[in-house]
């Protein structure tokens, strides 16, 4: 299969503007509906306070700017997320147009809408999708600085870099992944008779140069706090890749291996470039991941690359197949029907399932001398009145927690403690559990409505001493007994 990547054509910019459309349409309808959800309840109500800090400030000063425009409802927190979210779409597409193609990069950005990922994200009052569209453009003006040898790119690049940063520190890793392609790709332009520019070297150089203050800041600013709390989330550097395929979906990974495949045939420098632009902070993170709890999320700026190199296979598809090119398109609306599921699951969830719910049973059933110890930002938020909630211990699945110990003297304290916890296929740590098994009952629970196979939902338990002296419970002793 021949692979013709057309470097420099000009984006078409009505296609842009169809894009940019068909992003808006996609991504606005709901966003002043949804409740404030996880660390979102931080971003609308401690901005003010976050904002000028030297770490992660970017996102918390455009909430601020927004709220001094448009007033304080929490909902606009989302509103910086939105615009970037959408406009980081048809970026992509006039961007990479003139790397890979122009139907390469419009089957990039169409799979792009389509990414539930970015669709969560763009909805989502948190710094990750600035920093989505800032790598983009970031990998984007290295790349083209190589290959075209143009300082001005390397300067844009850099710029790009260091406000993806202001977003948020892990960005770091983007300078970072980019000088190991550099280097990947100066050894390759050796053997070549076209490519072996000194200003490959100065490149090279000028990223070093720029990475190293740079990581050292983020180890001593950053990493060393991360390093300093206990692991109390996360998945381990064998699950944590399985994590990343899930958020990035298989479909597009799969396609994207094979696009990846296609350029270290037939285009080795590009293939390098986009091997250190994904494999380094993949790499990293399961490194991180032995001492630290990480996410998926703080890789989140290696989607523009993954799905850059599904639009390059679909293109290639088209291209091969000749007069009978609507095999790209069908392969590329095979992946688009492939990412249904969770595409509408995001609205389905949305729609169904609303943390008030869970507020208003706890409500409605609440006595004198009750505790509340929600396990989820916001319980006063959506209550008629506020609650002295008991003080929150750690995450419900942190198995490093001695639940025990925490849990029973809330029972000395209150007649009754009503505990408002999620529900995932993820279990909830086994000694909690097992402290709920023997003191409480589950009065209360709803999942969202889903096409997909994620499940989430709230749970209601309702710990009573009672319960907890009823005799007769196997493996309800003093001495908490853990089954594995």
């Amino acid at each position: 299969m021949n692979l013709d990547i057309r470097q420099g054509e000009k984006p078409h910019m009505l296609v842009a503007f169809g894009l940019l459309l068909l992003a808006f349409l996609s991504r606005f309808y709901g966003v002043w509906e949804w409740h404030i959800t996880g660390d979102e309840y931080f971003t609308a109500f401690h901005s003010h306070e976050r904002y000028t800090s030297f770490v992660n400030q970017a996102y918390y000063a455009l909430v601020v700017a927004t709220y001094s425009i448009f007033g304080h409802d929490e909902w606009l927190s989302r509103l910086p997320a939105l615009i970037i979210g959408v406009v980081s779409i048809p970026v992509l597409y006039i961007t990479w147009s003139r790397v890979i193609g122009r139907n390469a990069a419009l089957f990039a950005a169409l799979i792009l809408i389509f990414s539930a990922w970015h669709l969560w994200f763009s909805q989502y009052a948190r710094f990750y999708i600035g920093v989505f569209l800032f790598s983009s453009l970031a990998y984007y003006f290295f790349y083209s600085a190589v290959i075209k040898n143009k300082v001005l790119y390397l300067v844009l690049a850099l710029a790009c870099s260091l406000i993806a940063i202001m977003f948020h520190a892990t960005a770091i890793l983007v300078p970072v992944s980019c000088a190991v392609a550099y280097l990947g790709m100066f050894v390759l332009s050796k053997k070549s008779e076209n490519n072996g520019s000194r200003i490959i070297k100065i490149y090279l150089g000028v990223c070093v140069l720029i990475a190293i203050p740079a990581l050292l800041f983020f180890m001593d600013q950053v990493l060393t706090r991360w390093l300093a709390l206990e692991q109390t989330w996360g998945y381990g550097p064998l699950l944590i890749v399985p994590q990343v395929v899930k958020y990035l979906q298989v479909p597009i990974v799969i396609v994207a291996l094979f696009g990846w495949l296609l350029l270290l045939r037939h285009n080795k420098m590009m293939a390098i470039f986009f091997a250190a632009g994904i494999g380094v902070p993949v790499v990293l993170m399961m490194l991180g991941s032995t001492r630290m709890s990480v996410r998926p999320d703080y890789i989140f700026y290696i989607l523009p690359l993954v799905v850059i190199l599904s639009g390059v296979a679909c293109a290639a598809v088209w291209r091969a197949t000749g007069k009978a090119r609507y095999t790209g398109h069908v392969l590329l609306v095979t992946v688009i029907i492939c990412l249904l599921p969770e595409f509408f699951s995001h609205y389905t969830a949305k729609k169904s399932l609303h943390f008030k719910e869970a507020v208003s049973f706890v409500e409605k059933n609440f006595q004198e001398n009750d505790g509340v110890l929600s396990f989820i930002n916001g319980f006063n938020l959506y209550a008629e009145k506020e609650y002295e909630l008991l003080p929150f211990i750690s995450f419900e699945r942190d198995r490093n927690e001695r639940w025990q110990q925490s849990l029973n003297p809330l029972l000395e304290t209150h007649n009754r403690v009503w505990l408002v916890i999620s529900s995932k296929r993820a279990p909830l740590a086994p000694e909690l559990d097992k402290w709920l098994h023997c003191n409480a009952r589950l009065v209360w629970r709803k999942h969202a409505r889903r096409q997909d196979y994620e499940v989430y939902g709230y749970q209601v338990f309702l710990a009573t001493r009672e319960v907890s002296k009823a005799p007769g419970i196997v493996g309800c002793g003093s001495q908490l007994a853990i089954d594995h």
